[in-house]
């Protein structure tokens, strides 16, 4: 006769040997090489993961500079409210637009993660853009930085802050390039709206049609509203076509007070068959502003120039072409000071800039004066989880080497990729592959003789994507893969002293030469 206590005994027996097998469990059998079996866990019984290996001194230190830049950013918007300064809401404080100006001082944080070099006595590989800011303040100028990644920085995200530190520093105003037709998220800096007959070509993404010539421009993508050839070469145009883009403030414009202020505007096209008529409407201050003038015929790419100084609520602009005009963006710039363009590649793993066309772009990048190129890629490599990454570094040194060719006038930084998390058991845990693909990474950039900054370490490592998630306030989405508008300006903020204090270094390297 089967008594309760024998079924309870029972039970204890058969619980406390699934308890040795949860202890013991590998938490991962492998059966192939690209495949793993998940055990179930002790530890995933409990509802623990691998947050816990995060240094909580590390979180406490990252929770406070974002207090910090909570304070100076609020100081920010008081000082610009200041009723001292009436002139404050058509030229914001944060950064000056025109006439010659001193770079801004300010405290030089000490980054706990700094910029790596090949090299760590010989850290020259940021030295061109470094000599580009120092010269600012004696021989005005606009110096332009092009900020590549994957989705990470979508909608402007961290491009928007180092931005905006860069220009209250030196300098600047307006978002840089931007495209006619935005396909993805909007941004935080500006809104984009085109008219529905603009189509779109790109190096990157299933959704984009390639573009036969490699011409593309320097958002790696161009832009066309009508037919690529004339139907007879020879024979004049008898039609044409017309597209319009708008360009908007957001609600996020207190926080980007330079985002909508522009000195002028740069269209950078090809329109070998025919002259462009173009028309801009500005609606904002210091007064409404209309202009129709006429895009020339070029075969080649060129980049034209329109003054329209002022700070804009909605901005319009209408293009009527003839057959095969080409479009590679407009840039919203000052005249002098920083421009940073944020070009956001959804679903790219950062290889496949060679499939452009380097002369094409190489003119692009002599035309607009990039002193600064950032690659931040990684997050679209990381789910295919394999042993070696070899492969991996190849390809992206590949890359750093077309652009060494195409821009030599300019700097390159590649920043590793963030930490990314996925389910296991009951919690969340890293990705295993992180530290190999960062390496590689870090290998492509060194051999290339660029300079790296890693992320993942910035972050905390291993596990930081959760407690970044787990945040209060968050600083990581529950995708544990992207960045809050917080947690991307905590990112920024890091980069930006990053490179201040290697820009500190270059001025005492140069002062002990002179």
């Amino acid at each position: 006769m089967v008594t309760p206590f024998r079924t309870i005994l029972l039970l204890f027996y058969v619980a406390c040997a699934i308890i040795i097998l949860m202890v013991l469990s590998p938490g991962q059998i492998p059966l192939s090489e690209n495949f793993t079996l998940k055990v179930f866990t002790f530890k995933d019984f409990m509802g623990r993961d691998t947050a816990t290996i995060v240094n909580k001194e590390h979180m406490a230190d990252l929770n406070a500079m974002a207090r910090r830049l909570d304070s100076l950013e609020q100081a920010e918007k008081q000082m610009q409210k200041s009723p001292i300064n009436p002139d404050s809401l058509a030229l914001p404080i944060a950064g000056t637009p025109s006439g010659k100006r001193e770079e801004r001082p300010e405290p030089v944080i000490d980054p706990k993660y700094p910029i790596q070099f090949a090299d760590s006595l010989n850290p020259t590989a940021l030295d061109r853009i470094f000599a580009a800011w120092a010269a600012l303040s004696q021989k005005p100028s606009l110096v332009r930085i092009v900020h590549y990644g994957d989705s990470q920085i979508e909608g402007d995200r961290i491009s928007d802050y180092i931005r905006s530190r860069l220009q209250r520093k030196f300098g600047g105003c307006g978002v840089g390039i931007v495209p006619f037709l935005e396909l993805q998220a909007s941004r935080s800096t500006i809104s984009t709206e085109a008219s529905g007959n603009w189509s779109k070509y790109a190096i990157y993404g299933n959704n984009n049609r390639s573009n036969r010539t490699g011409h593309y421009g320097v958002l790696a993508a161009a832009y066309r509203f009508s037919p690529p050839v004339p139907k007879d070469s020879l024979a004049p145009a008898q039609l044409s076509w017309r597209a319009t883009a708008r360009f908007r403030e957001t609600r996020f414009s207190d926080e980007f007070a330079n985002a909508t202020q522009v000195e002028n505007i740069k269209f950078i096209y090809a329109s070998p068959f025919a002259k462009v008529a173009a028309h801009i409407q500005m609606d904002g201050l210091p007064q409404d502003t209309t202009l129709d003038f006429a895009l020339q015929q070029e075969r080649n790419v060129v980049v034209v120039e329109q003054a329209v100084p002022g700070r804009f609520k909605k901005l319009s602009i209408s293009l009527e072409s003839a057959e095969g005009s080409e479009f590679f963006g407009v840039a919203l710039d000052c005249n002098q000071g920083i421009a940073l363009d944020n070009v956001a590649m959804r679903g790219s793993s950062g290889v496949e800039f060679t499939k452009m066309n380097a002369e094409w772009l190489r003119r692009q990048y002599e035309l607009l004066n990039v002193k600064l190129i950032i690659l931040q890629f990684g997050v679209n490599v990381v789910p295919n989880v394999l042993r070696d990454y070899t492969f991996y570094e190849n390809m992206l040194y590949k890359q750093l080497r077309f652009f060494k060719s195409v821009a030599p006038q300019a700097d390159i930084l590649v920043v590793g990729l963030s930490d990314m998390a996925r389910r296991s058991g009951t919690g969340y845990a890293s990705y295993p592959n992180i530290p190999q693909i960062r390496d590689a990474q870090r290998a492509a950039a060194f051999r290339a003789g660029c300079a790296f900054w890693d992320l993942y370490e910035a972050m905390g490592g291993e596990g930081s994507m959760i407690s970044w998630v787990n945040n209060k306030p968050p600083l990581a989405g529950k995708d544990y893969t992207h960045f809050t508008p917080r947690g991307a300006r905590l990112v920024g903020e890091m980069l930006y002293n990053a490179l201040i204090k290697e820009y500190e270094n270059y001025k005492i390297r140069s002062r002990i030469a002179q």
